[in-house]
Parts: structure tokens; C-alpha cells; sequence
């Protein structure tokens, strides 16, 4: 409790960060079709900044995550279709929470596959599309003292088609989806939830003249709500909260319009869209304004909500001389968001308003830019919730592309946060116990093959 220190500088306790990781991958092509596998692993350790009552020092995560993907397509498969293409994967993750003592603590896993199946067919009636099935299953489980949520099973089966046809004068995009979910906690006391949701959309894409286009969009979708937010009840101390899952949970639904003006042309390119997004039975997160092992609890619950926004970008090419390019760009966005409550009708965690602008140069194999980016101040805060100052954020990048051997190399120094101003994001859970990082610098290799 209590307002965030403003004044304290230095190093954050508990935002030691280390990974590696690497991917290898094989890929077969022949006149049929093509087959791959690739398979990549991950290790990381961090810490948890932020006080979580252990006394001295603070927990630190040591995750390890690895994933095999495979894919295969084949050509004119079945009369009327192109293609048949299968793609397949399996991530095994977890991490383990370990004390200031050295114990562990909590041990998270998160046993996943996942498999889609997309057949291409042929026009019909003017419409070019594919059909497809997707099937998946997560079994995930968090097993220690502080496991903020029961074992669980998920399910989840769809089936989907996309298509577009061309009109001449303007184009249209379509597509729609059914899908059932079922989570199966291992708890017997907890209740076996299903859902059933479906998804529509329509999208009018209008070339204007060569260089402008409008396109208006309106779907409508439902979303299943996901095991944490229907059976947490526990710390979660990534987020510094104790979590109240809730099983009377119902399917979150959505109408979504969209319209966007954009300008393609020899010297710049202009994008804007405003949206509006309509929620029934929105799922979020309040504070209850109950401690519980001391951290604030966030209970989960549904309300009616509407969000608007407005995005833009912009880039001009200013002028070339030779093998040499100035650009200039700039960036706009903002949000606003309500629930249908009485009362307090923010959303917490919303994102501030942001603008930007930068430089962009390119010599020959050099690169060069530099950006800046204003982040307002966010006072539309919910109950419970600081508001969160404005900054600013300068970053900068160098590189050179280097050819040896027919590979690839990029040299790159880049940094971050030049002006090391104390940035906090509003829409982290602990923006108030950790600033994002200070001014920071990478010297690097990038090697493509």
C-alpha cells in the first residue's frame, strides 16, 4: 500500500534477467508438396521485483520451455482443391519459483499441443477460400504453497472457413468459425465447464484510385473464458495478487467495426483506422480491496463494456541521393474504455495515449535511425488504481550489413530509454513496485543462413 516512490534510482531488486535458447529446423520441398520439423528450447532465470512477504531477498523464476512444430503441404490433394496443408505442435513448458532460500517454492507446467488441418479450394461462385479444422489440449498444473490455480485440462475444437472474392469495382473478405472448448479441473470440487462460440466477419476492401483504399470491417466473436480466470484461487506472484478465479463464468462476445483510410504511393504512405468494439459479459479483473497473504486480491468478473480507439501512422520519404534514402515517420494512438457498472466505470490497466516521430537513413549496407515516442500520463484509473505519470522514450540504432562467405551478417549497436527517464507501464500489474529499465545499450551479431 501506499504511493510508489518516485525518488528511488539505482538497481531494481529482483530484475535479473538471463536466457538462451536456440532452434534448429529441416525442410523437405519436392514437386508434391514440402515437409518440415523444427524443434527450439528456451532457458531463462529471472527475478520477481516487488515485495511478496518472504522476508529477505526475492523469488526468483527458472523457466525451460521446448517446442516441436512440424508442417506439410500438399498440391492438388482432392478435385477442387489446391492445396492441403497439416501443421502441427507440441510445447512442453514449466517453471519453477525459487525462495530467497534457495527451495522451491511452486513448480508451474504447461504440457500443450495443438493441431490445424486447412484444405485451399477452388473457386466457388467467385469465391476464393479454404476450409479447415483446428484441434488442441492443454494440460496445465501448479503444484506448491503458492499454485494460484488447480490443475486443468482444456479442450478446445474448431472448425473455420476464410474466403474473399473480387467484385471489380471493390473486393469482399469473409470468414466464420464454431468452436468448443471444455476444461476438466482436477479438483473435485470444482465444476466442469464447456463452451460453445462462433465468430463472423466481413470486411468491404474499396480501392479508391491507385493509391488510396477504405476498408470497413465488422465481426462479431465469443471467447470461452480460460481456465486461470474461472478457477485461480491463490498468489500469483508475477502479478503481485492473490487471484479469485470464477466458474459461473459465461462466454465473452464482441462487435467490432472498423473503418481504415490508407495512402500507398512513390514518397509516402499514410494509415488510419478509429474502431469501436462493443463487449457483452466482458471478463476482467477488480480489486476487491481484500489483502489476502498479504497482496491485494483481483477477483474475476463480467461485465458489459465498449472500447474506442484511434490509430495512425505516417512515413515520408524526404529525399535520395545515390544509394542514400532519408525517411521521416510518425505514429498517433489512443483509447478509451468503459465498463456498464455503477460507480468506478474504468477498465484498470488501460493503455495511455501515445505519439511519436523518428529518422530513418540508409547508406549503401548502413542503417541508421532515431525515434522518439511520448507516452501521456493515464488517470483514467480504476478502483484501487494509480495513475501513471507521462514519459518519453528515445532510442537509437546503428548497423551495417557485412557479406562473408554468401551469408548474411548484420553489425548493431542499438540503445534504449536514452534520456534514462523513469518510465512506467500502465498497463503492467507492478508498475508501481518496477519502473521499466533505465538507458540501455546492445552491441550485437545477426547472422542469417
Amino acid at each position: 500500500g501506499g504511493e510508489p516512490n518516485e525518488e528511488a534510482r539505482g538497481v531494481l531488486p529482483g530484475s535479473n534477467l538471463s536466457t538462451q535458447g536456440g532452434a534448429i529446423g529441416l525442410s523437405f520441398i519436392s514437386g508434391w508438396g514440402f515437409a518440415g520439423l523444427a524443434v527450439s528450447r528456451m532457458e531463462a532465470n529471472y527475478g520477481l521485483p516487488g515485495s511478496h512477504g518472504h522476508g529477505e531477498g526475492n523469488p526468483e523464476l527458472d523457466m525451460e520451455q521446448t517446442r516441436i512444430d512440424l508442417e506439410a503441404g500438399v498440391n492438388n490433394p482432392l478435385p477442387g482443391f489446391s492445396s492441403l496443408n497439416v501443421r502441427a505442435g507440441i510445447n512442453d513448458y514449466e517453471h519453477a519459483e525459487i525462495e530467497p532460500g534457495g527451495e522451491v517454492g511452486t513448480l508451474f507446467e504447461n504440457d500443450a499441443w495443438e493441431a490445424r488441418i486447412e484444405l485451399v479450394h477452388e473457386p466457388v461462385a467467385g469465391w476464393n477460400g479454404a476450409f479447415g479444422v483446428q484441434l488442441s489440449d492443454r494440460e496445465f498444473s501448479a503444484i506448491g504453497e503458492e499454485a494460484f490455480t488447480a490443475p486443468v485440462d482444456s479442450r478446445t475444437m474448431g472448425a473455420f472457413w476464410v474466403g474473399e472474392r473480387d467484385f471489380g469495382g471493390f473486393s469482399l473478405e469473409s470468414g466464420m468459425r464454431l468452436e468448443h472448448v471444455a476444461h476438466k479441473p482436477s479438483a473435485a470440487a470444482l465444476p466442469d465447464t464447456d463452451f460453445d462460440t462462433w465468430s463472423l466477419s466481413l470486411g468491404l476492401v474499396v480501392p479508391l484510385s491507385s493509391e488510396w483504399r477504405a476498408t470497413l470491417q465488422a465481426d462479431y466473436s465469443s471467447r470461452a473464458p480460460v481456465g486461470e480466470e474461472l478457477y485461480s484461487d491463490g498468489p500469483h506472484l508475477a502479478t503481485q495478487s492473490f487471484e479469485l478465479g470464477n466458474p459461473a463464468l459465461d462466454e465473452e462476445s464482441a462487435l467490432n467495426l472498423a473503418a481504415t483510410l490508407g495512402y500507398s504511393g512513390d514518397r509516402w504512405m499514410l494509415s488510419a483506422t478509429l474502431y469501436h468494439i462493443d463487449y457483452s459479459d466482458y471478463i476482467y479483473q477488480f480489486d476487491t480491496g481484500i489483502a489476502v497473504d498479504e497482496l491485494p486480491a483481483f477477483q474475476y468478473a463480467q461485465a458489459d463494456a465498449a472500447f474506442t480507439g484511434f490509430e495512425a501512422q505516417a512515413e515520408l520519404l524526404v529525399g535520395s541521393w545515390g544509394t542514400a534514402e532519408l525517411s521521416v515517420n510518425a505514429m498517433f494512438d489512443t483509447i478509451f474504455a468503459e465498463l456498464d457498472v455503477s460507480g468506478n466505470d474504468n477498465l484498470p490497466r488501460l493503455p495511455p495515449s501515445r505519439v511519436g516521430a523518428g529518422l530513418s537513413l540508409s547508406i549503401g549496407d548502413l542503417d541508421a535511425s532515431i525515434d522518439y515516442l511520448r507516452v501521456a500520463e493515464q488517470s483514467d484509473t480504476a478502483v484501487a488504481e494509480f495513475p501513471t505519470g507521462a514519459y518519453d522514450d528515445v532510442r537509437a540504432y546503428l548497423g551495417a550489413d557485412i557479406g562473408w562467405k554468401d551469408q548474411e551478417i548484420t553489425l548493431f549497436l542499438q540503445g534504449s530509454n536514452l534520456t534514462d527517464a523513469e518510465q512506467r507501464n500502465h498497463t503492467s500489474f507492478i508498475k508501481d513496485l518496477a519502473p521499466a529499465p533505465g538507458r540501455k545499450l546492445e552491441v550485437g551479431i545477426r547472422l542469417r543462413f
